[in-house]
């Protein structure tokens, strides 16, 4: 089981990534998503309970930095963290592919499950458009193989 102070400093390093990408590179900010990443990771590598900790206080984080509705990214995290999970209990996720096509999918279930929140509170319901959903799954693909690689050559 992972120590507790490395999964906070994960998601530090990630919290971080994401402000400082956000920051000085904004369009590259838009193509991936660090806490959903680092939730993923989690999702393929670690119990249920550890996924559903870490989706939600990664998302309470994101919620706190990005200044959206507090316990909605938290809810989305736990939601696709704990589904992914599930569904790498019965396949096989350790090659690069198959976590892309995580990756890729959790990207598009997080902007479903935002709408039906964002639907469930009575509020305007505005998708992401298919395009801006596609470089952000490609990216959170691409960035968390790269990541997921480089954790697997320091374990």
């Amino acid at each position: 089981m992972m120590p507790a102070w490395r999964g906070l400093l994960a998601l530090l390093l990630a919290a971080g990534a994401q402000v400082l990408l956000s920051r000085y590179f904004p369009a590259a900010g838009k193509m991936v998503d660090f806490y959903t990443v680092l939730v993923l990771y989690y999702a393929v590598s670690r119990r249920k309970v550890a996924v559903m900790v870490m989706g939600t206080t990664a998302g309470l984080v994101e919620d706190l930095l990005t200044h959206t509705v507090l316990g909605m990214n938290a809810f989305k995290k736990t939601l696709v963290g704990y589904v992914m999970g599930t569904l790498g209990s019965f396949f096989m996720l350790s090659q690069p592919l198959p976590r892309f096509g995580v990756l890729f999918l959790a990207t598009i279930l997080e902007a479903l499950t935002e709408a039906g929140l964002v639907l469930v509170l009575g509020q305007h319901v505005a998708l992401p458009s298919a395009g801006d959903l596609i470089r952000l799954g490609m990216g959170n693909g691409l960035v968390g193989i790269l990541i997921y690689w480089m954790v697997s050559k320091l374990e």
